[in-house]
């Protein structure tokens, strides 16, 4: 304990030396800017912009001496001239440039209101100057973008002052590319009409700008069909935007201006917007010039970009993915982004920079290499037979093992992908315990008590989502992995899916898997998925507000009440509970419609949940044993009012459905069942009958006349 205290105290001894040292070469820079003479205190900006450009250390050193305030207060002075106001600006942006806890220096002295004062300043080099050093603050990290939207009416201004010079244009294209990450500040831009100030740069005379302008636009219009539709509606020096986009895809072009113009093709094309324009521009110029960007002689952000722009361009398409197959040998190309770096010559310094950055960014490769194969593997069986390796399957299973989240969630897309396949399943992911890493990323969060999963942490609830897809495969009843995953508890990470009320799509997986667990499951398993639902997390997933998750709930109690032999020993224990959940079902009167609605067809959103809800209750009237009849339909009069109103209804599935329930009710061996027989025609079941006798779909009419020969065995027609 003694010598720790000594430690600390030779430690503090030797910091105030540090400092004292520190004050002493460097004050008297900085007691110039307190002086009266203007000529001296040029002198001092010029002497200190000097020290700290390009130098890490003297800008601290600066920064500790109190530079910032007092660089801060000659901007705000009226006294000082314009030149003097410049130079302090220059320098902070100087010192935004270097760690990042200058910057929050910067910020919590007010330098960024100070800057957006002096946009407002008529002086050119002065207006520059501020542009620059926001440019450089807001684009230090992921966290400073949103300060560009703190003032609307500045970011309405930089907008309109775009055109003010080369450097206003390249900086402003830099700060909307960097600031632009949600659909709120993609919409906020764009009504300040930010797509009129862009366009006319897409040819400008200096390639720089045209590079940094698409890249904006790319922002602008990812995932944003408005956007993408005003694009394709533009036009400057009366060319459509799309046309010079195209053109932009020429090998002749800079590589990052290829690369930015496909991107933003990609979007619009995504879009929907691109009705009515020849799609032949994007399988035979986008696709390709994606491809070219991820061979291994591009740069490392070209690889980058390039990968996860095709996955982007390929993901819901079979026909762009089959053609992405045979392009220009992308699969050998991605098979690269596994290799390590390889320097040719130790002596060349751009083989080494190169070299420095592969390293530096294996990551990135990484996710990006791994979305491009999630993409192409998502649909085509026989695109999987062909691509897929234990070699792939192997480089994700390390993927899943990365420290780097965004790896780790690549990976299990990629998994996802594979695992469509049966032959994957039972061999590769078999042989390599795929289900064991995915399991551990499944478990994670609950393991480590220190760090829980916090569900408002987007990242980690993607994880989790991706993660929860993949076990929902891997649960599936012909896959040898069902078995280790519950061996290995998997379905304590399911209950917590179906809990959380805050991501839609982690619960659907959540159920999603409980239905995969009872599809033909042994007794055992059914009772074990109902404790895991429980009557509480039950009924909460009937009045969810997603259709999905109502309708994926009613086929797990469906599975769990299917066979014969299991129906009376469930209603035993939880035939309430069971009763309950239907009525809720039947009775709700504002239910979920899905999305997308289509998938409805011409249904109602009532009559498909009706359905769903019969088909549990039909598998209760199948049961063997005569009490649950008695008490849960004998009793229930209600119920068998409900059931005529069903058959009696316009929706075909429904009117099959309830027919289906009044046959397996009307079984003539059954104890009880004249009485149950007559009840069901003084309620009109035999009226509504006849009226089907002619329906014209095969499987109803079928239904009808079987249950129509059960009634006219005991004469009750």
């Amino acid at each position: 304990m003694e010598v720790d205290q000594v430690e600390i105290a030779e430690n503090i001894t030797s910091m105030q030396g540090v400092l004292s040292e520190v004050t002493t070469l460097y004050q008297p820079y900085i007691e110039k800017l307190y002086s009266d003479d203007c000529l001296k205190v040029l002198e001092g900006l010029k002497q200190i912009k000097n020290f700290v450009i390009g130098n890490n250390k003297q800008k601290t050193n600066f920064i500790v001496l109190g530079a910032i305030p007092r660089l801060v207060y000659l901007i705000q002075q009226d006294a000082s001239d314009v030149h003097t106001k410049t130079q302090c600006t220059v320098i902070l942006g100087s010192l935004a440039k270097g760690m990042e806890a200058n910057v929050k220096s910067l910020l919590d002295y007010g330098v960024l209101d100070v800057l957006f004062f002096g946009l407002n300043h008529s002086d050119l080099k002065f207006y520059e100057a501020c542009l620059r050093c926001i440019r450089t603050i807001v684009t230090s990290s992921d966290q400073t973008g949103e300060l560009i939207f703190t003032d609307v009416s500045m970011t309405a201004r930089v907008l309109a002052c775009i055109n003010k010079s080369l450097c206003t244009q390249e900086c402003t294209c830099e700060i909307i590319s960097h600031c632009c990450k949600t659909r709120q500040q993609q919409d906020l831009l764009f009504d300040l009409d930010v797509v009129e100030n862009l366009v006319p740069l897409l040819v400008s005379n200096m390639c720089r700008v045209q590079i940094k302008s698409v890249h904006a636009i790319a922002a602008l219009c990812y995932k944003n069909p408005t956007v993408c539709s005003c694009l394709l509606k533009t036009k400057t020096s009366g060319t459509p935007v799309h046309e010079i986009l195209t053109n932009m895809l020429s090998r002749c072009q800079p590589v990052s201006l290829q690369l930015n113009a496909a991107r933003c093709l990609t979007y619009i094309y995504r879009s929907g917007a691109f009705n009515g324009i020849d799609n032949k521009v994007i399988s035979k110029k986008v696709l390709p010039c994606l491809v070219r960007m991820c061979s291994s002689t591009c740069g490392i952000n070209e690889r980058v970009v390039g990968a996860k722009t095709i996955a982007y361009l390929i993901e819901a398409e079979t026909q762009m993915q089959r053609l992405a197959l045979v392009c220009e040998h992308l699969p050998r190309k991605l098979e690269a982004y596994f290799r390590h770096p390889i320097v040719a010559d130790t002596q060349n310094v751009d083989d080494m920079r190169r070299f420095k950055q592969e390293l530096g960014r294996g990551n990135d490769l990484l996710e990006a290499v791994f979305l491009a194969y999630a993409s192409l593997l998502s649909n085509d069986e026989d695109m999987r037979k062909l691509i897929a390796s234990e070699s792939l399957v192997q480089h994700l299973v390390d993927g899943m093992s990365n420290e780097n989240q965004d790896v780790r969630i690549a990976a299990l897309q990629c998994v996802l992908s594979l695992s469509r396949s049966v032959q994957i399943l039972r061999t590769i992911f078999e042989d390599l315990d795929v289900s064991k890493h995915v399991s551990m990323i499944a478990h994670a969060p609950w393991y480590r008590e220190s760090t829980p999963l916090n569900f408002d942490d987007t990242k980690a609830v993607k994880e989790q989502v991706a993660a929860s897809s993949v076990v929902c495969n891997l649960l599936l009843e012909f896959s040898p992995t069902k078995a280790k995953l519950l061996f290995r508890n998997i379905l304590y990470p399911v209950k917590i899916w179906c809990e959380n009320e805050k991501s839609i799509h982690l619960r659907r997986n959540g159920v999603w898997c409980l239905l995969n667990v009872t599809f033909q499951a042994d007794l055992k398993l059914k009772m074990e998925a109902m404790n895991i639902l429980g009557v509480d997390l039950l009924f909460s997933l009937l009045t969810s507000t997603d259709y999905d998750i109502i309708t994926k709930t009613l086929g797990v109690l469906n599975n769990v009440l299917t066979s014969k032999e299991h129906t009376d020993t469930v209603m035993s224990t939880l035939g309430d509970t069971v009763m309950q959940a239907c009525a809720i079902a039947i009775e709700s009167t504002s239910l979920p419609v899905p999305t997308p609605p289509t998938s409805l067809g011409n249904r109602d959103v009532a009559s498909a949940v009706h359905t769903y809800a019969l088909c549990v209750l039909g598998c209760v009237a199948g049961g063997d044993g005569a009490t649950t009849l008695r008490k849960y339909w004998d009793d229930n009069e209600n119920l068998m009012r409900r059931l005529v109103q069903f058959i009696g209804s316009s929706d075909t599935e429904l009117q099959t459905a309830g027919v289906a329930c009044v046959n397996s009710l009307c079984r003539v061996d059954e104890v009880g069942s004249n009485d149950r027989q007559q009840k069901m025609r003084d309620l009109g079941v035999v009226e509504a009958l006849n009226k089907l006798s002619d329906a014209t779909d095969g499987a109803l009419f079928n239904r009808v006349k079987l249950t129509q020969q059960l009634f006219q065995a005991k004469g009750n027609l």
